[in-house]
């Protein structure tokens, strides 16, 4: 039976047109999985194009924010350096007495009071009193801590004047609360100066 179809294969007329369809159709069976694998794979390359564009602005982004990160971190690193709490304390007395001795001023009284704080928020006046406070303090995440040193210095006007521009000069949070010069000395020969300053600085509450 098999050789009879063949035979009626071999002497029919379309014999060419039964192969070409066939041919065709096998084409068709294996060519057409073969481009959906290569369409698949292309979506994939193009999901993963997409991916590390993504991943490159990312990355981009992260090291601008990494920069941005430093750069304030430096700046609070300065200004804490321009604060003083009470671990800075030892370190401030020792610049006082520095600039007593630059400006050959004798250090009559270095006395450092207690700190006083109040709860902080930004816009308000650093030199307010302590009861002065607005309902929204109670909201504060910061506290403004204040402490006050009593420096009392001898020596001539020039010397003296020197000391409180090297004081004013410092770059630290500070106010002169009070400043009084008058004589000193049985003979009246040097002047002495009183100072009350307040040093400053901001802390997180707990």
């Amino acid at each position: 039976m098999i050789e009879q179809t063949l035979r009626r294969f071999c002497e029919s007329k379309h014999r060419k047109l039964i192969v070409i369809a066939g041919t065709f159709i096998v084409g068709l069976l294996l060519v057409l999985p073969l481009v959906d694998v290569i369409r698949a794979g292309r979506d994939d390359k193009e999901a993963l194009l997409t991916e590390l564009e993504s991943a490159r602005v990312v990355a981009l982004e992260l090291n601008a924010f990494e920069r941005r990160v430093n750069e304030k971190l430096a700046q609070l690193k300065t200004m804490e350096g321009h604060t003083v709490d009470e671990a800075s304390l030892p370190k401030l007395r020792g610049t006082l007495v520095d600039f007593a001795k630059e400006t050959t001023c004798s250090i009559r009284r270095l006395n450092v009071g207690g700190a006083s704080s109040r709860p902080w928020q930004p816009g308000q006046n650093l030199l307010a009193a302590a009861t002065d406070k607005k309902p929204a303090d109670a909201n504060s995440n910061f506290l403004l801590e204040w402490r006050p040193i009593n420096l009392s210095l001898s020596g001539s006007s020039a010397s003296l004047r020197s000391m409180v521009e090297r004081v004013a000069a410092s770059g630290m949070f500070m106010h002169i609360k009070s400043l009084e010069m008058y004589p000193g000395g049985p003979k009246r020969e040097s002047l002495t100066l009183d100072m009350e300053i307040w040093y400053f600085t901001l802390a997180r509450k707990g």
